[in-house]
């Protein structure tokens, strides 16, 4: 599972953008954005929510990736971890291939 810089990167690659044409697309700056996806910088509910709205999606699918871990090892999840940690695979896979088409 993609952490949420990775899962932003993605979104915007797929949807063929620059960091400074996803920010135009979002209203946001383009600074911000090349510092939420290097994690130098957390993302604010305000930035969170105009991904969204960009996304055409309610915000709550999108925050399960803000805190994600790569390092966290999926044996060790119990059983209804195990389900949500592919559910939220399934999700992120929906919202790079799918919903980053209405960004271009």
């Amino acid at each position: 599972m993609y952490t949420f810089p990775e899962l932003i990167k993605k979104i915007r690659s797929e949807a063929g953008l620059t960091q400074a044409e996803f920010a135009n697309k979002i209203g946001s700056s383009p600074v911000l954005i090349a510092m939420v996806e290097s994690g130098q910088k957390e993302v604010s509910k305000k930035l969170l929510l105009k991904i969204a709205e960009a996304l055409r999606v309610h915000p709550a699918s999108i925050t399960p990736f803000l805190y994600g871990n790569k390092e966290a090892d999926p044996a060790n999840a119990s059983g209804v971890e195990k389900n949500l940690l592919s559910m939220g695979i399934k999700m992120q896979d929906y919202l790079i291939k799918n919903r980053s088409k209405l960004l271009k």
